[in-house]
């Protein structure tokens, strides 16, 4: 559906002007100097603003009361009370020091796509179209011991949902126990 999209959008491009207009499909996690996005959710022709595939659901922000998870040291990333379930498909928590993972589809760390289903960019959802987003580990810089006081946007792609993070703490090397915490965004009451 997404390449078919992409076909039409470069066959309209193209007829409305006499040069052809470089257009950029864009999978989740890959990455092209001339695009303006990286989400799995959008195409982007170079230059100009991203716009949503329309295959996907219409997105949705959370925007609810913000709440504090905390994954304490050295706790078993298999329990529930380590563990922060956003919805049945992103659950996630970390092991003993290396960066978050969504338990509900992954077993350990990829770390070149972890937490899987979900992709992250710096910043807050009041500028969701102005957003770059990627895999955590690309988000942070491959510097996650610094994102303690910064303030991400939390993609849960399957489902289009948009979350505020702001992360507390980052507990950093392999024996400290792969604690975090964090603040984010809920969804609105009904």
């Amino acid at each position: 559906m997404r390449y078919h999209l992409l076909i039409c959008l470069l066959a309209s491009s193209c007829a409305d002007s006499q040069e052809p207009q470089p257009s950029v499909g864009l999978d989740a996690g890959s990455r092209n100097d001339a695009s303006t996005a990286t989400d799995a959710s959008v195409v982007a022709d170079a230059g100009s603003q991203a716009s949503v595939d329309a295959g996907l659901s219409p997105p949705t922000v959370w925007s609810g009361p913000k709440l504090t998870f905390t994954k304490p040291g050295f706790s078993d990333p298999s329990e529930p009370e380590a563990q922060d379930r956003l919805t049945d498909r992103v659950v996630l928590t970390r092991g003993g020091g290396n960066i978050l993972y969504n338990i509900a589809q992954e077993s350990s760390v990829n770390r070149a796509v972890s937490p899987m289903g979900t992709l992250w960019a710096r910043g807050t959802t009041e500028a969701l179209g102005e957003l770059s987003f990627q895999p955590l580990k690309a988000a942070a810089n491959s510097r996650l011991q610094d994102v303690p006081g910064e303030s991400f946007v939390l993609h849960l792609t399957e489902e289009n949902i948009y979350i505020d993070v702001t992360f507390l703490s980052w507990a950093v090397g392999h024996d400290s126990g792969g604690g975090f915490s964090y603040e984010r965004s809920t969804p609105e009451a009904n």
